[in-house]
């Protein structure tokens, strides 16, 4: 089939196409004038993506993502915005809805249809590089629309504070009761250390270990010098002792043995001198000889107290050092006694420390969070609230028109082509030449009146 006899098979059936094109313009205008009217408001809320806490001022990380607008959204979509809607409007009260919704009297059946129906309403659109989200509602009753429209955003909002507002109430509730047993801890704590410090009458400030140390110190050095006394002591008294018929050199120190000694010399000297002249039996030999022996008596008496006294010295110095030696073990014993009441006392005071640290981490956090959870602030505001909607958006009446124009002129025009593909007359000279392999020579044009598709003879 050429391309002129197609064009002459649709001007042909014209009235056809047109009738059925009409037809169904007429049907479509019809059901736009029985369909009922949708009107849909809207209403624009901006979101604060950049929100900052309240208390610290810091910015909160998890807004800057790219999906916190998305989890708007779906919030605002969620059933328990829907609910909040219900209730704030009072929709199982509203007559009008039971009627269009054919409402029954049992309160489950109508929330669970309510909610379908503002399921099915609404529409929650992000605007692309924005903040802003756009809420919509379509409904029958334009009031309505822009009611229950701006009813989502406000309902929104109220859910958006209390997404904040109740995590920071649980975890207020929690910190309470943390801090009560913190508090309790704290105070069993300082108690121990009260009880302790009482028991070995320590004072916070007191430097007691450090005055026992030194004392320790003082002890030690004292004990050092008694043994060295007892040790000079005891050898110049063995030394003493050691040597008989001499004088012991330690003894030389002694200004009265030094004299005896002296004296002793000389009288021995002149006994000598006078034995060589005069001989042993001489009165002056006998004399002399008298003078010496008294001068030893007194050297030997004077060496016997020297002596005396050594050995007094000694036996003081082994006192004195028997005595040192108790004190500096008893002091050694106070000392380890105190370093261990300092070392408990330090852990005692470590756990004091710590038990008041972890109590006023939790009572600043508790005080934070029981402020979140009295802030009355969102990162949600009104931008353009919904107006009343003057025109419906459905039904689409153009655009249902021109479906319907199309859709019924292809009909048309198929049904047309069908119709002459079962029809299998020869239309024309093409259709002739082909059937018998001749070219026509001649046609005879016919008359106006008849049949365009058969307005020419062929001989």
């Amino acid at each position: 089939m050429t391309l002129n006899t197609l064009i002459r098979i649709l001007f042909a059936h014209r009235r056809i196409i047109i009738g059925i094109t009409l037809g169904a313009l007429v049907i479509a205008g019809l059901l736009i004038f029985i369909m009922p009217k949708t009107y849909t408001a809207t209403t624009d809320l901006i979101v604060d993506g950049k929100g900052q806490d309240p208390i610290s001022g810091q910015v909160l990380q998890g807004r800057l993502s790219a999906g916190y607008i998305g989890t708007q959204a779906d919030i605002i979509r969620s059933r328990n915005v829907a609910k909040k809607v219900i209730d704030q409007q009072k929709l199982t009260l509203n007559t009008d809805l039971a009627t269009e919704l054919h409402l029954v009297d049992d309160e489950q059946i109508k929330r669970r249809a309510l909610l379908s129906y503002l399921n099915g309403g609404l529409d929650v659109t992000p605007q692309r590089d924005s903040s802003v989200l756009s809420i919509s509602f379509a409904a029958r009753n334009p009031e309505l629309a822009a009611q229950l429209a701006d009813a989502f955003a406000q309902a929104y909002i109220k859910t958006n504070l209390e997404l904040r507002i109740e995590p920071a109430k649980q975890i207020t509730q929690w910190y309470d009761e943390q801090l009560t047993s913190l508090r309790v801890n704290l105070i069993e704590k300082q108690n121990v250390l009260s009880a302790y410090q009482e028991k070995h009458n320590i004072l916070a400030s007191s430097d007691r270990l450090d005055l026992e140390s030194a004392k320790l110190a003082e002890l030690s050095s004292m004990l050092i010098a008694a043994q060295s006394e007892r040790l000079n002591s005891t050898n110049r008294n063995e030394q003493m002792t050691g040597k008989r018929g001499a004088v012991p050199s330690q003894a030389l120190d002694n200004p009265q043995v030094q004299r005896l000694s002296g004296q002793l010399a000389e009288a021995e000297a002149r006994l000598e001198d006078m034995a060589t002249k005069v001989g042993e039996n001489h009165p002056q030999y006998r004399q002399i000889q008298g003078e010496v022996d008294s001068l030893k008596q007194q050297l030997d008496q004077a060496l016997r107290f020297i002596n005396g006294s050594l050995r007094s010295s000694v036996e003081l110095s082994q006192s004195r050092e028997a005595q040192l030696t108790a004190e500096l073990a008893a002091q050694k014993e106070r000392v380890m006694q105190l370093s261990g009441n300092r070392n408990e006392l330090a852990l005692l005071k470590q756990e004091v420390d710590n038990a008041q640290s972890a109590y006023d981490a939790a009572l600043a956090r508790a005080t934070a969070t029981k402020l979140e959870s009295q802030i009355a602030q969102t990162d949600i505001a009104l931008l353009n609230p919904a107006t009343v909607p003057t025109t419906p958006t459905s039904p689409k009446s153009l655009m249902i028109l021109f479906l319907a124009g199309v859709s019924s002129l292809l009909f048309g025009v198929g049904m047309v082509l069908c119709w002459e593909w079962l029809d299998r007359r020869i239309r024309g000279t093409n259709d002739l030449e082909k059937i018998l392999g001749l070219p026509v020579l001649a046609c005879i044009p016919a008359d106006r009146g008849s049949n365009l598709l058969h307005k020419e003879v062929m001989v």
